[in-house]
C-alpha cells in the first residue's frame, strides 16, 4: 500500500449524486437547440468545464448559437442541480470526516465544475472544513478532463508531488487526467452512468463506503 500524502475528489458523480439530475437539465437544454440527447454526448463532455463543453456541444450539432449564449443557457438550465437537488453520495460525510480527524492527508475538490458550484456544495454540506483547498477548471484556463491540469493545479496548491496524490474519480476522463497527472485512481463506479474503460484504475469501488477504498487510501475504517 502506498503512503499517499494528498487525495484529490471529484465532485460530480464521486462526492455528490448529479447524474439524475443532470440528465433532466440536459434534457431541458437542448430543447431550445432543437437536437437529440445522445448519451455518448455525455461521456464526451463529463469532466470538462463549462467554456469546453459548450464549444463541443456547437461543434457536434453545428449550431448557429454563439458559445456566450450556449453556456448562458446551460447555466440557466443547471443552477438547481448544485443549489437544490444535489445530495452527498453515500459514504461521502463519512470518508472525508475519517480522513479529517486522523489528518495523515491533504485533501482537494479538483473538479470540471466551476468554483462557484464547488463552493455551492461545499456550503451546502458543511464540507468546508474537510478540504486544505478548491481546485476548479477556473484556476487552469477551463481546461477540463482527461488534461491532467486541474489535479495538477491542485496538488501544486497543496504542496504535494503528483506522485504523492491519489485521485478518487467516476468517470474515464476523470481517470485518464489522473493518470496523465502521474497520480494513482481509484473509481467509484455507478452501473447506472458509467460509461468507458476504467481498465487502469489501480482500484474500483462501487460506494465510498467500501472497506475497500479505506485501505487502499490507508485511512482507518470505521472507528
Amino acid at each position: 500500500m502506498k503512503n499517499f500524502k494528498a487525495i484529490l475528489f471529484d465532485m460530480d458523480g464521486t462526492l455528490v449524486d448529479t447524474s439524475l439530475h443532470w440528465l433532466a437539465a440536459y434534457q431541458n437544454f437542448i430543447k431550445k437547440f432543437n437536437v437529440s440527447y445522445v448519451r455518448e454526448h455525455i461521456k464526451m463532455i463529463d469532466g470538462k468545464s463549462l467554456v469546453q463543453s459548450s464549444k463541443l456541444f456547437k461543434e457536434m450539432h453545428n449550431l448557429p448559437h454563439s458559445v456566450e449564449e450556449i453556456m448562458a443557457h446551460k447555466i440557466a438550465t443547471s443552477e438547481d442541480v448544485y443549489k437544490v437537488h444535489a445530495l452527498p453520495l453515500l459514504g461521502a460525510t463519512d470518508l472525508l470526516k475519517q480522513i479529517k480527524n486522523q489528518n495523515n492527508h491533504k485533501t482537494a475538490v479538483a473538479s470540471g465544475s466551476s468554483l462557484e458550484r464547488i463552493k455551492t456544495i461545499v456550503d451546502r454540506f458543511q464540507w468546508q472544513d474537510y478540504f486544505d483547498t478548491l481546485a476548479s477548471t477556473d484556476h487552469v484556463n477551463y481546461v477540463g478532463k482527461p488534461d491532467p491540469a486541474v489535479f495538477l493545479y491542485a496538488a501544486e496548491a497543496l504542496g504535494v508531488s503528483p506522485e504523492d496524490c491519489v485521485v478518487i474519480e467516476d468517470s474515464e476522463n476523470g481517470l485518464n487526467a489522473a493518470k496523465r497527472a502521474g497520480m494513482q485512481c481509484v473509481i467509484r463506479h455507478d452501473d447506472r452512468w458509467s460509461i468507458g474503460d476504467y481498465s487502469n484504475a489501480d482500484l474500483m469501488v462501487k460506494s465510498l463506503e467500501d472497506k475497500e477504498i479505506y485501505d487502499f487510501l490507508g485511512v482507518t475504517y470505521g472507528s
